[in-house]
């Protein structure tokens, strides 16, 4: 289990390899190795997975104080750009947005994923009906789930979003996101929905009460709406919209994780490119003379 994978062990396992004489770029887990795999040039960089965003942290500064210098890391933004809580550690990079699956989720390689699962005539009758692109609603959405997160984690509200472990029990979207036509089924579901769930993880959380207080708090800000929304969120409302909006018959989408890996694999290097992400990993890989991309 990754969970028994200490920093300590991942950062001996960088420091004995003795056949690699490259840099290793340190990433939070399996989803990113995928993605940045596709583009770094595998002669000069090896791919390291630290199973956590702040793990990435604790792997690059226990190499630095070991005196191990060919490394460099990324993760996801997350709030820190809305929250000010920006993290100066050299050699780590953080998304454009709040992680990769914003990233991705921006780009083409969204419409040509849902090409692929549902049919044309749904997804213009789908769109016509809402009056906003597939995009548009995808973000609308998370922004709600995001509004919460982010309330959560300013007023220590205690809440659970995900399983410890990727196999654990996932969140029901569906009981706050009609699996019939994608529409928000408001506040109150919500929170009652992500309340239950912390519960059951057996987490102390603050009342619902003053859960729904805080969240209204922190609807009173405009927020950067690609640091506010979560990928993972919009992964799991996008496999409904497919799944159950439009009725997509395809076998290859069985849950999220299916949506996740189609994005990843639709995400080219243009793609990548046009990225802040990729222009600082550029720089980086100019003023250090490795060659980092294919």
């Amino acid at each position: 289990m990754v969970e028994h994978i200490t920093v300590e062990r991942i950062a001996n396992a960088i420091m004995l390899n003795t056949s690699f004489n490259g840099y290793y770029l340190i990433v939070e887990g399996p989803k990113d190795s995928n993605l940045y795999g596709k583009f770094v040039d595998d002669k000069n960089i090896a791919i390291k997975e630290a199973f956590g965003n702040q793990r990435v942290q604790n792997v690059l500064e226990l190499l630095e104080e070991r005196g191990f210098d060919r490394k460099i890391g990324v993760i996801d933004s997350d709030f820190r750009k809305i929250t000010g809580d920006l993290i100066e550690l050299d050699g780590l990079f953080l998304t454009d947005d709040h992680d990769i699956e914003i990233m991705v989720i921006k780009t083409k390689a969204l419409e040509s994923v849902v090409r692929v699962f549902c049919s044309k005539a749904k997804i213009e009758s789908f769109e016509k009906k809402n009056g906003k692109t597939i995009r548009e609603k995808l973000l609308e959405l998370g922004t709600e789930i995001g509004y919460l997160k982010l309330a959560s984690k300013t007023y220590d509200l205690g809440l659970v979003f995900k399983p410890k472990n990727p196999e654990g029990n996932q969140l029901k979207y569906k009981n706050f996101i009609s699996d019939k036509t994608l529409e928000y089924l408001g506040d109150e579901k919500l929170i009652e929905t992500v309340f239950n769930y912390s519960i059951n993880r057996k987490v102390k959380t603050e009342s619902k009460e003053v859960i729904n207080q805080r969240l209204l708090d922190i609807k009173k800000d405009d927020y950067d709406v690609s640091q506010l929304v979560n990928g993972h969120d919009l992964s799991n409302v996008l496999f409904i919209l497919m799944k159950k909006v439009l009725g997509s018959k395809n076998n290859m989408l069985y849950d999220h994780n299916a949506v996740e890996d189609s994005l990843t694999l639709a995400f080219d290097y243009d793609d990548f490119k046009a990225t802040d992400l990729y222009k600082n990993l550029e720089t980086w890989s100019v003023q250090n003379q490795i060659q980092l991309f294919k």
